[in-house]
């Protein structure tokens, strides 16, 4: 604390009045933090004299200040009688609750001002002395604030922005300072302005190219006209039989152009597609690719005479080219087929190697002298299992089983038969005659014995063209 050396008249009654005031201590600035409570003597200017001075400085704290000329009391603090302290009054809450004493400037002589932060109301705050000498209270000032709030955390940015005034754009939230250097480039720091702090490590200085630079890299080049969009189709279509019609779904691949800064070229985009699906009834070629339907299809005996009875239907709508369309193959895996054409879609067709005639012949069987003997010729091959396809453009493939040995019209007759007229001697039962009506496709012998030796019923539509789909 310091001391003051009062005047012997005044003595008595001044030192019972007066409150020890803190120590000042000197040399201090007005712009140096100054310690809560502690007095401190600091430069008198003439700015110094000014209310607005002491706002600015502790315009953080939204500091208010009130000034006293002369060493006068006011409503918010008292002089003492011999004008060397001032004491300065409880803090109204009327005057704003969360606001309180932010500071007390005591101006005497002509020198310094005596300066306390955060003063405390009751404690008698001595002027500062002239010289050696007591000085009296020229004017005093006292200041309300508030507590400062924390500082607003910002980031500074710059960027190359070629829409905006000198191609660049700066953050507003702070202050930026320009360095020219002679090769025109400009580095801009940033520095927080009041109230605010940067986070730590934060970027602050950027190098910005000349402006005749920027104008360059800024400076729109001249592009060629876009290309069109290169559409390219492709069809893919289904074909149903069941229901005779035609799926066909069109693709649409529409591939746009778009500009590559790198290379300043229009190169092709990522390509879209949209489809587009109709459905249209199969046309006579497509039904002709459809397999047939097969009915009974199977090897019989008409009287000692075998037989391929068979029955095939068209697919529908397919309309043929005659009355007799179907052409059936008797297919020889080991060399040259059997063919018949211009067949109807059902009926019987003489088995190959046999005869309805005279002399009566049976396929794997040969005529030498009069006798009946077996040979490998005279399509022997028909008798284990054959592949008999129909065409009439649609296919239907199925293997058709030949006569059983035991049946009737399986071998021609040996033995006690008559080989000249090539018809068995044997009076048995399951010997039919042929009717006057044609030739059912399907013959049974009196009283149900079935003749039939061989159902179809190894292989179904094992030749089908492009009955399923077709790109």
């Amino acid at each position: 604390m310091r001391k003051r050396t009062l005047k012997a008249w005044a003595g008595a009654l001044v030192a019972a009045a007066l409150v020890v005031a803190p120590l000042m201590t000197a040399g201090a600035t007005a712009a140096e933090p100054l310690e809560d409570g502690v007095g401190q003597t600091l430069p008198w200017t003439s700015e110094t004299n000014h209310e607005d001075y002491w706002e600015d400085l502790y315009a953080d704290h939204s500091a208010v200040c009130y000034k006293v000329e002369g060493a006068n009391s006011s409503a918010h603090g008292t002089v003492s009688e011999n004008k060397l302290t001032v004491t300065l009054k409880p803090f109204d809450p009327a005057w704003g609750a969360d606001r309180h004493w932010e500071l007390l400037v005591i101006k005497a002589g002509s020198d310094s001002n005596f300066v306390v932060r955060h003063p405390v109301a009751g404690v008698a705050y001595a002027s500062p002395s002239n010289g050696n000498n007591d000085a009296e209270v020229s004017h005093w000032i006292v200041c309300k604030g508030t507590a400062p709030k924390p500082p607003v955390i910002v980031k500074p940015n710059l960027t190359i922005d070629c829409d905006a005034e000198g191609y660049i754009t700066r953050s507003e939230n702070v202050d930026w300072t320009p360095e020219v250097h002679d090769d025109g480039t400009t580095t801009w720091t940033a520095r927080p302005i009041l109230g605010t702090v940067f986070e730590e490590g934060v970027k602050v200085s950027w190098d910005v190219p000349s402006l005749e630079k920027l104008a360059e890299e800024c400076e729109p080049s001249e592009q060629p006209e876009q290309p069109e969009p290169v559409k390219s189709e492709s069809s893919k279509t289904t074909f149903d039989c069941a229901s005779t019609t035609a799926t066909v779904t069109t693709t649409t691949t529409t591939t746009p152009f778009v500009w590559d800064e790198s290379t300043e070229k229009w190169v092709p985009g990522t390509p879209s597609s949209a489809d587009v699906v109709n459905t249209r009834p199969l046309t006579q070629d497509e039904l002709g690719d459809c397999p047939l339907v097969p009915g009974e299809i199977q090897s019989v005996c008409v009287g000692d005479v075998p037989y391929l009875g068979y029955q095939v239907t068209l697919p529908e709508g397919f309309v043929p080219d005659s009355a007799n369309p179907v052409t059936i193959t008797f297919v020889n895996p080991d060399g040259e087929d059997y063919v018949v054409a211009d067949q109807p879609l059902s009926g019987a067709l003489l088995w190959p190697g046999a005869s309805d005639g005279e002399p009566k012949m049976w396929p794997g069987w040969d005529l030498v002298d009069g006798e009946y003997v077996e040979t490998d010729g005279n399509f022997a091959w028909t008798r284990a299992g054959v592949t008999v396809e129909f065409d009439v453009n649609p296919t239907y493939t199925t293997v058709v089983e030949y006569p059983q040995a035991a049946a009737l019209c399986a071998n021609p007759p040996v033995g006690d038969d008559d080989p000249t007229t090539g018809t068995p001697t044997s009076t048995d039962a399951e010997a039919l005659a042929v009717t006057g009506g044609g030739i059912n496709p399907i013959v049974v012998a009196a009283g149900g014995a079935a003749l039939v030796a061989g159902i179809a019923v190894v292989t179904i539509a094992a030749y089908r063209r492009r009955h399923a789909s077709m790109q």
